[in-house]
């Protein structure tokens, strides 16, 4: 079904108005939402290979804070994250988005919903980038 959804996956690529509150904005919170849908129904190989991809694209200094905000989640079942590899930062990433819902919110979305770390502009940014890069792959496939 993930697959299907051609105009959400246009919406997160270009970040496009049409989000799913109508407010004209692709929050991160929606972003989140869109990456946990992707995190579920991707093949384990594909979602290894953006999300290596993404992760070796950020700044260790990023990185950090993407990990931060996942081990600190009391929502997350991440301990800890070796930031300085791309490979382990995206299996946390994946375990925190597969883990199950608390309070009708995924654990992704808690862990980077609102006073969580999206009080880290860096961490909101990389949130929205990452739900766009995945939308520009699905649109391409």
């Amino acid at each position: 079904m993930f697959f299907q959804q051609r105009d959400r996956h246009e919406q997160m690529a270009r970040l496009d108005p049409r989000d799913t509150n109508m407010d004209g904005v692709v929050s991160p919170q929606e972003a989140a939402a869109y990456i946990q849908d992707y995190m579920r129904d991707a093949s384990p190989q594909e979602r290894d290979q953006i999300m290596r991809e993404y992760f070796s694209q950020m700044s260790p200094q990023d990185r950090q804070q993407m990990g931060d905000a996942m081990v600190q989640s009391p929502y997350s079942p991440v301990q800890n994250v070796r930031y300085d590899d791309p490979g382990d930062l995206a299996d946390a990433y994946t375990r925190t988005a597969q883990a199950p819902a608390q309070d009708g919110r995924s654990p992704l979305e808690a862990a980077f919903g609102q006073g969580g770390a999206l009080g880290n502009p860096m961490v909101k940014a990389g949130l929205v980038g990452l739900a766009a890069m995945i939308g520009s792959k699905m649109l391409r496939r």
